[in-house]
């Protein structure tokens, strides 16, 4: 588990990072399962709303919005696929998500080509995490 000014990523699944996207990745029986990280969540504030709007995402392609007191936005696809499941808990109360945003998913993803986990914009491990949260936090003080 990586620690950065009280947000936790854990190390044993993966972070999409393209255009600040903020989601993470984790296999699950041949699926992929995607939720928003600790730092998502801790920017976003008290999450209110959320959406699943596409069935069929491919990478980059949006697949819903989320809600908060502070911003409305989109989040992303980091995979091509069909989503097989969504997490209707979180989608009823955002609020898991605030909570513990590594337990409460938010849709799962049957691959359509599992090599597109091979992107550059697909992060895992300590020292890649470390480096691409620093600046994310970086560029927030920049603003």
């Amino acid at each position: 588990m990586l620690v950065i000014n009280d947000m936790k990523f854990p190390l044993d699944r993966k972070y999409y990072t393209k255009n600040g996207a903020h989601m993470w990745l984790a296999e699950d029986n041949g699926q992929i399962k995607l939720g928003l990280d600790a730092f998502a969540s801790e920017m976003a504030g008290f999450l209110t709303f959320f959406a699943v709007t596409s069935e069929e995402p491919n990478v980059g392609e949006a697949i819903g919005s989320f809600e908060s007191a502070k911003f409305v936005s989109r989040f992303y696809s980091p995979i091509s696929g069909k989503i097989v499941e969504v997490n209707k808990a979180a989608m009823a109360n955002p609020k898991l998500i605030n909570d513990d945003p590594y337990s409460a998913w938010i849709v799962a993803i049957e691959p359509r080509d599992i090599s597109e986990l091979d992107s550059e914009f697909i992060i895992e491990g300590e020292e890649k995490v470390s480096q691409w949260i620093h600046e994310e936090l970086r560029k927030m003080e920049e603003e």
